[in-house]
């Protein structure tokens, strides 16, 4: 049985154990295990290979498998895109038990759904976590549930955000000094997210923190009136726990509708957010993305790691002096400089890297506000006349805008040749480039997801998967167009997205300290699975096949990205990130293969048919 475990066990590296679903609190997926090196990798030798039975059909009704597990002392413990969990025998895959969530009954009139809820595709959970004799899990209905840890047995349930009105929680809990903390997602329907904290042993609510601002509290004048009863902001992955400072630090989603919203910045989606872990008091916010209208959030889990860094700024100041008697006005330069060392990173889906101090959300490399088009003269359109671009690395392909602006450009696809649904030619253009309703824009468009970066502490780096050369076409929906129907999408946007077959991948080493890169890959098909470090040096990452739909894992040197070890092709799209662990001293690396709704290369459609799609774990070790 596990323990209430103290912050200093859930802080520190993973080893033996992978006791969360990105390693630690900080999310650094980084293991301190070394029985696999760079010498010995290539010798890796499936060990056990299950499936799930969740998946019989194989195709896109099987949802999106992309949980990571956790293992306590030889107990694996994994969740399913339908919100099963599963816990297993570590060393051999052997089925300890099942839980089945039974989901509400439904009543007429109810909202969303006059019947019982229905999971339909299924969707993303991305784990549970286990502390208390308790496993812990958000599920897709939008309850938080405490589990049995030894039988599976449901010990309670509460609901976090109602799914008649469209909420969901996809993100996973995070146990921390007896509460659970956990954001929720209503998607891109007309919900209001939050981020909230429950008592772990009774599942009773702590406290809870709106994202989009109540009048009076702080960011709420960025709103236009009577738009923060819906808002959006939905938190698509799991946040950190600050132990130093004792905060959660989250990204936040984009707002809803997507466009023809009243002006303002509307704080606080698409941003990083600190609030105390203990009360959910906000203690600091930055936006990344100002009026969101490209659904540009933040998909992915922040990464905390502690760094020096030393930001000088300066700025022009009117002084006066004294000259030959007589005071004068002069121009003069004050420079400061601003050091921390504790920094929290996230890559947003434009492939930019934001470094910002932990305690006061500060900018840790130059991040300029940088001039972007509007359009002052089409109404609704609102676009903010500026956007932050750290001047680092991006890990996209896409080419670049001149005269040092470094804005995203789309490519010219097959794709936006012929005429918009509106009988016009497709406009290519670049981030942040706003849209209004007569015109189709195409921009880059959501290129990193969920799949989460890790960190390695030796060499100063982190790995980051993407998806390259995903484009959008954008056209507005003007306010008066659009109907307010709770649970139902509202993204306010007319649009096409370039199909998932001509979507290639990147996979990039960035230096923490510099925002440079030290290396990069660009893959044929999407990296969606995320990355996992050890202290030998090697990164394991998922692919997905390409249009085969036969995925692998592969094992690659962190300091150089060289190919070390590939698996056999698997049954499926490798698109969870994968994990490793110990058992009776053998160490495991073990990946869920089942792909995923989001961006599926072989299209949902690949021969022979089925595949693409499943329910397996694949899990190695050295012979």
């Amino acid at each position: 049985m596990s323990p209430a475990y103290t912050a200093a066990q859930l802080n520190a590296y993973p080893g033996d154990n992978w006791l969360i679903p990105n390693g630690d609190l900080r999310n650094s997926r980084y293991s301190t295990l070394t029985q696999i090196t760079q010498a010995n990798v290539g010798t890796l030798k499936e060990a056990w290979k299950i499936s799930l039975g969740i998946c019989p059909q194989r195709n896109a009704t099987c949802g999106s498998n992309e949980a990571n597990a956790v293992v306590v002392d030889g107990v694996y413990y994994i969740p399913s895109g339908k919100a099963d969990v599963f816990a297993l025998d570590a060393a051999t895959g052997k089925l300890i038990w099942k839980y089945t969530p039974v989901f509400d009954p439904g009543t007429p009139g109810g909202g969303l759904s006059d019947g019982q809820y229905n999971i339909g595709t299924g969707g993303r959970n991305s784990g549970v976590v286990v502390a208390e004799g308790k496993v812990f899990e958000g599920r897709r209905d939008g309850y938080l549930v405490a589990l049995d840890q030894q039988t599976g047995r449901e010990l309670w349930k509460t609901q976090v955000i109602p799914w008649r009105k469209g909420g969901r929680l996809v993100a996973h809990p995070i146990y921390y000094e007896g509460i659970i903390v956990i954001g929720t997602s209503g998607g891109d329907s007309y919900v209001r997210n939050d981020m909230q904290a429950f008592d772990a042993e009774t599942g009773t609510q702590l406290w809870h923190w709106n994202i989009v601002p109540s009048p009076g509290q702080p960011g709420a004048n960025t709103w236009a009136p009577g738009e923060y009863h819906y808002g959006g902001g939905a938190m698509w992955n799991s946040g950190a726990i600050d132990v130093k400072n004792r905060s959660v630090i989250i990204g936040t989603g984009n707002p809803v509708p997507w466009n023809s919203r009243g002006p303002g910045m509307n704080l606080w989606t698409s941003s990083i957010v600190s609030l105390d872990v203990f009360t959910g008091e906000f203690k600091w916010g930055y936006q990344t993305v100002h009026h969101d209208n490209w659904d540009s959030d933040l998909a992915q889990s922040p990464l905390l790691f502690d760094e020096p860094y030393a930001l000088t700024t300066s700025k022009k100041v009117r002084v006066k002096v004294r000259v030959k008697g007589k005071l004068v006005t002069r121009t003069k330069t004050v420079r400061s400089t601003f050091r921390s060392n504790e920094a929290v990173a996230m890559v947003s889906k434009f492939g930019w890297t934001f470094f910002l101090d932990r305690k006061t959300g500060k900018p840790l490399v130059p991040t300029p506000e940088v001039k972007v088009p509007t359009m002052p003269n089409v109404p609704e359109v609102n676009a903010w006349p500026t956007q932050p671009i750290p001047q680092t690395d991006n890990v996209l392909n896409f080419p670049r805008m001149p005269n040092g602006q470094g804005r995203l450009c789309a490519n010219r696809q097959p794709t936006w040749e012929g005429n918009a649904p509106n009988g016009k030619p497709f406009k290519l253009g670049c981030m942040f480039d706003p849209y209004g309703p007569d015109e189709f824009v195409v921009v880059p468009f959501e290129n990193v997801e969920w799949g989460p970066t890790a960190y390695n502490p030796t060499l100063h780096s982190m790995v980051v998967c993407a998806v390259d050369t995903r484009t959008r076409a954008f056209a507005q929906v003007p306010k008066a167009s659009q109907t307010l129907v709770p649970g139902v999408s509202g993204v306010g946007v007319l649009g096409r997205t370039s199909p998932t077959t001509t979507h290639t991948g990147t996979l990039t080493s960035i230096n923490v300290r510099t925002g440079k890169r030290i290396w990069h890959q660009r893959w044929d098909a999407p990296c969606i699975s995320g990355s996992t470090n050890t202290a030998s040096n090697l990164t394991f990452v998922g692919t997905t096949g390409g249009k085969t739909g036969k995925g692998s894992l592969q094992a690659l040197n962190t300091q150089t990205g060289a190919l070390l070890w590939e698996s056999p092709k698997m049954d499926a799209m490798a698109t969870a990130p994968p994990m490793t662990y110990t058992v009776g001293g053998k160490q495991y690396v073990s990946i869920l293969v089942g792909g995923q709704n989001r961006d599926d290369p072989t299209g949902g459609v690949c021969a022979p048919a089925p595949c693409g799609r499943g329910d397996y774990i694949y899990t190695y070790a050295l012979p």
